[in-house]
């Protein structure tokens, strides 16, 4: 187990205990002794659950982390190829001055050998050659002093370059490392689940679901914004037999933040329209494949990162019509393959909100 899945099972294991402290309140309809109660029947099938549910949302936290380190080390690094490309273009400005000052000393007399002068892109020649020194007025030294700067300014970046690509190489093995431990988890999770009792599956799942919404909503007094609008009527869970947690605002590249909830599963898997409505299909290199589905309800859904599409674009669907499926398209090429799933209640173009206590609340 990576150190970085260790630290966030225990962060894990401390918001559990938060969340229990602080959270129990006569307005939930299920307390977690009644869980605990109706789960009895099947407690070792209930304790595996629970073990599977904390190390997946554990190893998910972890997978966030190596998320944001490679976005932040991908910004340095690309802003660090940038100076890169700046200074080699200023040590070509410098080099053709002082070949252009090399052939004018030649021209004129100078002690410049010819040899010297013919070596176009030989700088370091030009910079050792003693007769261009010598016959040099102070202007050429000038150019020669900003030709070393620029030199050694170069190797110092390329130098901290080849560093960053070394921590991007690491990161990246973790994030697989990581991935994989989230799948093999989520996988256990579904399998514990599906042998509990159906009393202890009704009331963990209504606990649940409440809970989800007190997360939300308590993210949403604290960051401002992004509770989410709860269970709504009719609405069918976009990605059934998928594993997620609540990402609401969690960083991106770019400067962005999570405005969604991804929900993982297996390749090439079912996505359904959470409600009857007309789609609309788009590609880009940020969602990938994508729907866009403007729910009959008034909501808008969007979908994201599908592998290929199974309806056509102004298309009408039906509820738990299935609209695409799942994949790893636009900028989550190469990471495990999951569902970005929005919400927008005023529609497409109004704002969203996050979707996970409806999600919580329809998936299972």
């Amino acid at each position: 187990m990576s150190s970085r899945l260790l630290r966030s099972l225990s962060v894990f294991a401390f918001l559990v205990v938060t969340i229990a402290v602080t959270t129990q309140s006569p307005a939930l309809g299920v307390t977690k002794g009644e869980v605990d109660r109706a789960c009895a029947s099947s407690q070792a099938q209930y304790d595996t659950y629970v073990a599977a549910r904390t190390e997946f949302e554990a190893s998910a936290m972890a997978y966030e982390e190596t998320l944001n380190e490679i976005a932040a080390v991908e910004y340095k690094r690309d802003r660090l190829a940038q100076i890169v490309a700046n200074r080699q273009g200023e040590i070509d400005d410098v080099q053709r001055r002082i070949e252009q000052q090399a052939i004018e000393l030649y021209m004129q007399g100078g002690m410049v050998d010819a040899g010297v002068m013919f070596v176009v892109g030989s700088v370091d020649q030009l910079i050792t050659a003693t007769e261009f020194l010598q016959s040099s007025a102070e202007g050429e030294l000038g150019s020669l002093d900003d030709m070393l700067a620029l030199k050694a300014d170069l190797g110092r970046f390329e130098g901290e370059l080849v560093d960053l690509d070394a921590q991007l190489r690491e990161v990246e093995v973790e994030r697989l490392e990581i991935m994989s431990q989230r799948t093999a988890a989520a996988e256990r999770e579904r399998a514990a689940w599906d042998k509990l009792s159906g009393q202890c599956r009704t009331l963990r799942l209504k606990y649940e679901q409440e809970q989800a919404v007190v997360r939300a909503r308590a993210a949403a007094r604290s960051s401002g914004g992004g509770s989410g609008v709860g269970a709504i009527a009719g609405f069918r869970c976009p990605f059934p037999g998928s594993s997620f947690i609540d990402t609401w605002g969690y960083p991106r590249s770019g400067g962005r933040t999570h405005k969604g909830t991804d929900m993982f599963g297996g390749w090439n898997a079912p996505l359904v329209a959470s409600s009857s409505g007309t789609v609309y299909l788009s590609n880009s290199s940020l969602g990938g494949k994508s729907v866009w589905l403007i729910g009959d309800n008034g909501y808008a859904y969007y979908y994201a990162h599908l592998s290929s599409f199974n309806v056509s674009s102004g298309t009408r669907v039906g509820a738990g019509d299935v609209v695409g499926y799942n994949g790893d398209s636009g900028n989550a090429r190469g990471g495990a393959p999951h569902l970005h799933f929005e919400i927008h209640p005023g529609g497409r173009g109004a704002r969203a909100v996050n979707p996970y206590p409806t999600v919580a609340a329809a998936c299972r």
